[in-house]
Order: structure tokens, then sequence, then C-alpha cells
């Protein structure tokens, strides 16, 4: 028991640090992709997951050019 004690002491805080970090991204992730579940079940939209540059109405068909040769 006096072992593991001691041996606890040694720890690194930058190490007990990122690693505080990391398990405090996951916990935020699991809250942020709950919430996401829960509103996709009752079935409203979540508007902030949309594409960013999702534009309204239908897309312009692009025509094929002609590419001619220079001189």
């Amino acid at each position: 028991m006096e072992g593991t004690l001691v041996e606890l002491g040694f720890l690194d805080p930058t190490i007990a640090v990122a690693g505080l970090l990391v398990l405090l991204a996951v916990a935020l992730g699991g809250i942020l992709f709950g919430y996401i579940a829960d509103e996709e079940a009752k079935g409203r939209r979540i508007d902030w997951l949309e594409e960013p540059l999702a534009m309204p109405g239908v897309p312009k068909q692009v025509g094929r050019e002609i590419f001619q040769k220079a001189a």
C-alpha cells in the first residue's frame, strides 16, 4: 500500500493535466452527441449542423464548355 502511494506521488503534473483535458473532451463530446441524438429523435432539425455553404434553391447546371486551341 505504501509503495502505491509513493509511486502516485511521482505522477508528472503535465501528464495529469493532459489526461484531465482528454477526459473532459470525451465527456463534452458525449453530452453533445447525446443532445443531437435526442433532438433528432424528436424530429427537430438542428440548423447549426447543416452545411455552412448550403444555398437555398436548386443549383445551376454547369454546361459543357468548348475549348479552342491557342494560336
